[in-house]
């Protein structure tokens, strides 16, 4: 498609993924809640967030080869579709108050393949549809209403909890609303697929291998991926050492704790409306130096135990993560074929889809050894990053 016949800006691709994010935001603070509250501990929902994990890494590998082998808005119909019956359906057979384990199992990985499915076709619809000099525009936008969904969703959950005829199947039935919103906004989208990802008619996994090859020979979207696989490790870890921190240093204040996440919220916004305001294309190099400074942060919260300092990097980690993700989205779109873009998304997922887990289980470990001093650690790690994509870069000249 013309460049000069894309569009600027696309409601119904912006209001798509907000909704839907929203929903299930809404519908992970009331399973947290509800089945916690009913077991009377956290084991089950532990079992059931590690099962969907592995199927939602299971998904990503699978998806890319199909999102560009098949029409996306389609995917992400029957993605929307399939999420939407499977909460209506188990809203109305669950037993809310004593829940059984392989409904919930399936519920999560139900919903989980969908996303699995559904992201990488929305980001891969993104380049189809908006003109090239406003992708970093429009994803800016749409991170930010992402960050807003993640705000406003456990403040009207708890406010829901407020009301005592609220339960588990009420969760349910607004996760379902959100998808079934998410696919009248999708089935809106004015969308022509490109010729090009229908001509491959390859199995999956030779598509999929055609898909690392071209990754890895474009260095500079290895390379991206590569770093991000490190930044998801460091992200797990920080998501972890919060409320370990406030727990240890702070006398478990749960006031502290909520003005940590957020400041790092209003961090998430205030990166991505400054790209937004930025009419500047978005530049590898400029990710990096964003991502080193945020480790210097990191590494200087590691020296002292000052919960003003805490609260600089708690903004400073969203501010720069915001702005980093949202950076390399526009540029994998700009670098990549149209043709590869579903499997090159799906590969990236992959990468941390797996390495959060990872990094979630390894800094639960280095936060009983290190302490405070983990957050010395997650600097460090994200300076490991970068030297090795660095050396990366040296090789390949």
């Amino acid at each position: 498609m013309d460049d000069r016949t894309k569009q600027t800006f696309s409601w119904p691709l912006f209001l798509s993924p907000f909704v839907s994010r929203l929903g299930d935001a809404l519908f992970v603070f009331g399973l947290n809640w509800f089945i916690v509250r009913a077991t009377g501990h956290a084991s089950l929902l532990g079992i059931v967030q590690g099962i969907g994990g592995i199927v939602l890494v299971a998904g990503d590998l699978f998806a890319g080869p199909l999102v560009d082998k098949y029409n996306r808005k389609l995917i992400m119909l029957l993605a929307d579709i399939v999420s939407f019956l499977a909460c209506l359906i188990m809203a109305g057979i669950m037993d809310v108050n004593k829940p059984v384990f392989y409904q919930l199992v399936l519920l999560t990985c139900i919903i989980d393949i969908g996303l699995a499915f559904n992201f990488p076709a929305a980001k891969a619809v993104v380049p189809e549809i908006i003109r090239s000099d406003k992708l970093s525009t429009f994803n800016s936008w749409s991170n930010t209403g992402l960050t807003l969904a993640d705000i406003v969703a456990p403040l009207f959950g708890g406010f829901l909890l407020t009301l005592h005829w609220i339960n588990f199947r009420s969760f349910l039935f607004i996760n379902a609303l959100s998808f079934l919103l998410s696919f009248i906004f999708t089935l809106a989208l004015k969308y022509k697929p490109e010729k090009d990802h229908t001509k491959e008619s390859m199995p999956i996994l030779e598509s999929l291998v055609k898909g690392l090859n071209y990754v890895r020979n474009k260095r500079d979207v290895f390379r991206l991926i590569i770093f991000d696989a490190f930044l998801a490790a460091m992200y797990a870890g920080y998501t972890l050492l919060l409320p370990y921190d406030v727990d240890h240093y702070y006398n478990g204040d749960e006031k502290l704790y909520s003005y940590v996440l957020s400041l790092v919220a209003v961090g998430g916004m205030l990166g991505g409306l400054s790209l937004v305001l930025n009419k500047h294309q978005p530049r590898i190099k400029t990710n990096y130096q964003d991502a080193f400074i945020l480790a210097i942060v990191l590494i200087l919260t590691g020296i002292w135990i000052n919960y003003g300092l805490l609260l600089v990097s708690a903004f400073a980690y969203g501010f720069y993560t915001s702005r980093m993700s949202i950076r390399m989205m526009t540029i994998v779109q700009n670098l990549t074929d149209i043709a590869f873009l579903g499997r090159v998304f799906s590969i990236w997922f992959l990468c941390f889809d797996s390495m959060h887990p990872l990094g979630s289980f390894v800094f639960g470990f280095i936060s009983d050894w290190f302490n405070h001093g983990t957050f010395f650690v997650l600097g460090g790690l994200v300076l490991l990053g970068l030297l090795v994509v660095y050396l990366m870069g040296r090789n390949s000249d």
